[in-house]
């Protein structure tokens, strides 16, 4: 089990595919992106609806669970009102500079994806304020060069030497599963998984021309974290409640996820048609591509609020139901 035996999923593998450890999907993304290029628009736009999207969606269970309404209504100016001004003013600016805005966007996104694998490490980690330290310097110098100079190293390997890289990987990250599932690994060593997990994130725009799909390929740890994370508190919460206090509690748990994949399918036609050079073969972005963003900064914004365990409200709403019993 994990260094400090904290448990957030049902099982421990669980725990390391999809929180302390998913190192299979930049693996298997980078694998069917360079093996398949023709394919690889297909591959990002199913990613982007399967993982980051519905990542996005999940942020609203938040405000779904009628127990968040009164500490949502005492905190309005900041929940509401206050990023609401803001978002107003990144749409007004867009006109002007939708690169300043996808510019800040990075940012908010580099500064909201580094902050989410210190929380992982505060829960999982003894050596926590080193590993902290080494995971935003690696984050933020990757993220300094790449946005500068995106791909510095993307002609340094052959397809071949990338394939042969991957299938040692892979091969290395089943046993370390496998080793652990059968308890064979020092506590000392597990104890370094977040860390690896946290640092990889941003390596990807070092060797990826298309910063999308560098995104995508280490992003894509931080959305399935996420999504594991919230949705398996989320589910624990509601048997604890039984289905008592929650919007959908009278219909089917289907009901919540058709929410979330109709939001994701919605923000999904939009970042697609928003892109450059896919409407009309425009190099711009359009105005379609702003309102995901839009929608991405806020999920930025009002996480740093809905995980912050030193409020009272937040810590029994959220963190009571955070790990296994």
């Amino acid at each position: 089990m994990s260094s400090n035996l904290k448990q957030i999923t049902s099982n421990n593998l669980l725990d390391n595919l999809l929180i302390n450890l998913p190192i299979w999907f930049p693996l298997a993304y980078i694998f069917l992106s360079v093996n398949l290029p023709l394919q690889s628009t297909y591959l990002f736009i199913a990613v982007l609806f399967l993982f980051a999207e519905t990542h996005f969606a999940s942020t609203w269970l938040f405000f779904f669970d009628k127990d968040n309404w009164s500490w949502i209504k005492n905190n309005s100016y900041k929940i509401i009102f206050l990023p609401l001004y803001f978002l107003i003013l990144l749409f007004l600016t867009w006109f002007f500079s939708p690169t300043l805005i996808i510019f800040l966007h990075y940012l908010a996104s580099g500064w909201h994806v580094t902050n989410q694998s210190i929380g992982i490490i505060k829960i999982y980690c003894f050596r926590k304020k080193f590993y902290q330290f080494l995971v935003y310097f690696v984050s933020f110098s990757c993220l300094a060069i790449g946005l500068n100079n995106p791909g510095v190293f993307a002609e340094v390997f052959s397809v071949q030497q990338v394939n042969l890289f991957l299938l040692v990987s892979f091969i290395c990250y089943l046993l370390v599963l496998t080793l652990n599932s059968l308890k064979l690994i020092p506590s000392k060593l597990l104890d370094f998984f977040p860390l690896l997990t946290g640092v990889v994130i941003y390596l990807p725009i070092l060797f990826f021309e298309n910063i999308s799909t560098a995104t995508a390929v280490g992003v894509g740890i931080h959305w399935c974290q996420y999504i594991a994370i919230v949705w398996t508190t989320y589910i624990r919460k509601n048997f604890h409640a039984k289905n008592k206090k929650f919007i959908f509690s009278k219909l089917p748990n289907l009901s919540r996820l058709t929410f979330i994949f109709i939001y994701s399918a919605l923000m999904t036609y939009l970042a697609f048609i928003g892109m450059p050079k896919i409407i009309t073969n425009s190099p711009e972005y359009s105005i379609a591509f702003l309102i995901p963003i839009l929608f991405q900064i806020y999920h930025f914004y009002i996480d740093g609020f809905i995980w912050k365990f030193s409020d009272p409200h937040i810590k029994n709403s959220v963190l009571k139901y955070l790990y296994k019993s």
